[in-house]
């Protein structure tokens, strides 16, 4: 059996060379998008790391309250108030401030984030936090989370084979009693501390009758919306009730509305997408320039306009296909040695890979558009001239 070998197959790979730059050129567009789009989406979910670990359904902030670290004071009697709805399984309050937290290497203070709740109803879905509930209820001892920044001292390799470690925050002396692992990021603290409320109370100077968040557990088969409709008829005008899930995307919008990160990368994005573009017109126009007279040899013979253009948008597709492969297990690696090196959640998504193969479809796409001008030159009379 004689098998057909496509002539659009042919002309592309008739130079090894011609051909393999344009797969590194793709290949260099997409893994550009891919990391740009990576990145993005990494740091705005760093502005979430602490919402994953809360143990709530619903969510009870003050009105004005935008985002985490701007969250506003309410009084502590409107979680009573909660409490008693039906369907509401508990209600816990949650405290967060920020001091001065010295080193006890060289003394050096930075400011440090601080969790605080009560030990008796546990906030975080943290295993290390909460097999070390009774740690937080000796006065003055506090959890320090050990992949905070190094700038707040070697309390990890300090704290190994001790029942605490002595230093100070915002003037007052405190216990690491225990360590934890929540983590870091652009967007979320340098370094934590949980501690209990009346911890907080004591060496921060802060009333407990002013909570920063009230999170709430329903009782299991209860819809999370039903209960938020029919309390936001009873809280407040200065309260607002959500979803945990809700509060993280209002988080996210938060930071997209308020920085610029997502316009810097998503302008990489569009710079890398415009890169590999120009690269695969390039050598679509020189091949068609190379192949002028093969081209014109169609027409002479019959061949329509409408098979040549097919013939040149079938190479574009191609390089498409050859080069995002690449850029796609290239980028499976990168995304594993920065999320590691960084300890960014930066990880390969479904849609992500949908759209970098989308955009790269479309740059090539369009190259092969821009690039069919060339035939119109392929005139089958030059053939005798």
């Amino acid at each position: 059996m004689i098998y057909k070998i496509p002539t659009h197959w042919l002309q592309l790979t008739y130079r090894k060379a011609r051909l393999l730059v344009s797969i590194l050129g793709v290949a260099s567009a997409a893994i550009l998008m891919f990391v740009q789009l990576g990145f993005r989406d990494g740091l705005f979910e760093t502005s979430i790391s602490i919402h994953k670990h809360l143990k709530a359904d619903l969510v009870l902030l003050h009105s004005k309250t935008e985002y985490f670290e701007g969250m506003k004071e309410f009084p502590l009697r409107f979680l009573y108030l909660v409490s008693s709805i039906d369907g509401v399984e508990s209600v816990s309050p949650f405290y967060y401030s920020e001091g001065n937290f010295k080193n006890p290497e060289n003394a050096k203070t930075k400011p440090i984030t601080v969790y605080a709740f009560t030990p008796e109803k546990p906030v975080f879905n943290l295993p290390e936090v909460n097999q070390q509930l009774n740690v937080l209820t000796k006065a003055k001892t506090v959890l320090f989370d050990r992949l905070s920044r190094s700038e707040y001292g070697p309390i990890s390799l300090e704290f190994l084979g001790r029942e605490f470690l002595t230093t100070e925050l915002s003037n007052r002396r405190i216990r690491i009693g225990g360590l934890f692992s929540l983590g870091s990021g652009v967007l979320a603290s340098d370094g934590t501390l949980i501690m209990s409320d009346l911890n907080y109370s004591k060496i921060l100077d802060k009333p407990l009758e002013k909570v920063h968040m009230g999170l709430l557990q329903l009782e299991p088969g209860i819809e999370p919306e039903s209960v938020v409709q029919k309390l936001s008829l009873q809280i407040p005008e200065n309260l607002k009730l959500m979803t945990l899930e809700k509060f993280m995307e209002e988080e996210k919008k938060y930071w997209i509305r308020s920085t610029p990160i997502g316009f810097i990368f998503n302008a990489g994005t569009v710079i890398g997408c415009f890169f590999g573009g120009i690269i695969v017109y390039q050598i679509l126009y020189t091949q068609i320039s190379d192949n002028l007279y093969v081209y014109a040899i169609f027409k002479a013979v019959g061949y329509s306009n409408h098979y040549l253009v097919t013939t040149v948008m079938k190479q574009s597709f191609l390089m498409c296909v050859m080069g995002y492969i690449p850029g796609f297990l290239t980028c499976l690696y990168l995304y594993n040695f920065i999320g590691g090196a960084t300890r960014m959640p930066i990880t390969m998504t479904l849609s992500r890979a949908g759209l970098v193969f989308f955009l790269t479809a479309a740059m090539c796409s369009f190259a092969g558009i821009i690039s069919i001008n060339k035939l119109r030159s392929a005139n089958p009379a030059d053939l005798f001239r």
